[in-house]
């Protein structure tokens, strides 16, 4: 949800001259604030310490990617687990 309220800010930045000019003026959080970005990344999005717009939206960029979680992979059993004999399991009965 972060990368896409990114890409609007970014896209609205091209659009909107105000987003260049709350940029110049230090007032990036009232910008920020309208978008669909968690509390504790606004925060660190409003205290980057950039020049450019350019270098806040790498910037921008690799904070967001760094704060989204990872998709989770998922989790096979490996193919080797029924070829290995088991002490646990050689004991009971097994039944095709």
């Amino acid at each position: 949800m972060s990368m896409q309220a990114l890409n609007h800010l970014v896209a609205r930045s091209i659009v909107d001259p105000a987003v260049l000019h709350a940029f110049a003026a230090g007032k990036l959080d009232d910008i920020l604030a309208d978008l669909a970005f968690s509390p504790g990344l606004r925060a660190s999005l409003a205290t980057a310490q950039t020049g450019t717009w350019a270098e806040f939206a790498v910037v921008a960029y690799r904070t967001v990617r760094a704060a989204e979680a990872p998709a989770s992979r998922i989790q096979l059993p490996s193919p080797l687990e029924g070829l290995r004999p088991d002490a646990d399991r050689a004991g009971r009965e097994q039944v095709a």
